[in-house]
C-alpha cells in the first residue's frame, strides 16, 4: 500500500510496486495484475505473478493459476459476482479496494482477504490492477444435509471444536458406542476419509453458499 501511494500517476511497470515486496508473499497467498485496458471486462487478462504454493489435493486451485483472460474463468458464476465488480469497481475509481470474500469456487469453497491496486492514471482510466490474495482456507466442497438431526447437528459442531467421541458422548448424553454409530453414519453420508475429514466437510457444507464482501 506504501509503495502504491508513493506511485506517480501513469506508472507503465507494476512490478515497481509489487517487486520490492515478493519476498515477503507467504506460500498461502497469490500475486496477480489483471490487464483492464479492455472495454469488455470478460477480455481483461489476469497473469499469476506468484500462485498459491501450500500444498494442496484440491486439483482447481492449479487450473485457477493459468493465465487467461477473463472470458475463459471455468466458474461463471464467481466471475459475475465477484470477480469483474472488483476489478472494475477499482478501475474505474482509482482506489484501492480491500475486501473479505468466502465463497465456491468450482469445487473448492475458499476464503481469502484481498487487496486490489489500480494504477493511478489521471488522465484516462487505469491500464492495470494488482491483486493481492491472503488464502484462508481452501476447503473441498460438501452439500448441505437436510436430514441431519439434532444429535447429528451436536456432533458435527463439537467435532470442529476438536472434541473427542468420549466427550461429544458425556456432552449429549448418549453412550459411547452410540456415538461412534452415529460419526460412521455420518462419515458414510459426507463420504468422509476419517474424523477431520468429517469436521471439515461439515464446515465447507455451510460455507460453501455464503459470499462476503468488503469487511
Amino acid at each position: 500500500m506504501d509503495s502504491w501511494i508513493s506511485s506517480q500517476s501513469g506508472l507503465g511497470d507494476p512490478d515497481d510496486i509489487y517487486g520490492p515486496h515478493r519476498k515477503l508473499i507467504r506460500p498461502n497467498m497469490a500475486l496477480v495484475v489483471v490487464d483492464v485496458r479492455p472495454t469488455n471486462p470478460l477480455d481483461f487478462r489476469i497473469d499469476v505473478i506468484q500462485g498459491y504454493r501450500l500444498p494442496t489435493g484440491l486439483t482447481d486451485v492449479g487450473a485457477l493459476q493459468q493465465p487467461h483472460t477473463f472470458s475463459d474463468f471455468p466458474d461463471t458464476r464467481y466471475l459475475q459476482e465477484t470477480m469483474i465488480p472488483a476489478y472494475v469497481g477499482a478501475m474505474e475509481r482509482q482506489r484501492p479496494a480491500m475486501r473479505r470474500v468466502a465463497t465456491r469456487v468450482l469445487d473448492t469453497v475458499i476464503g481469502y482477504d484481498q487487496i486490489i491496486l489500480p494504477q493511478k492514471n489521471s488522465s484516462r482510466r487505469s491500464e492495470w490492477c494488482i491483486g493481492l490474495l491472503d488464502i484462508h482456507f481452501l476447503l473441498p466442497t460438501a452439500s448441505k444435509d437436510g436430514s441431519l438431526d439434532d444429535v447429528d447437528l451436536t456432533i458435527l459442531q463439537l467435532l470442529a471444536e476438536g472434541s473427542s467421541t468420549k466427550e461429544i458422548a458425556s456432552a449429549s448424553n448418549l453412550s459411547y458406542r452410540t456415538i461412534e454409530h452415529r460419526i460412521d453414519n455420518l462419515k458414510s453420508r459426507f463420504r468422509a476419509r476419517n474424523i477431520a475429514h468429517l469436521a471439515v466437510l461439515s464446515v465447507s457444507a455451510g460455507l460453501g453458499g455464503i459470499v462476503s464482501k468488503d469487511p
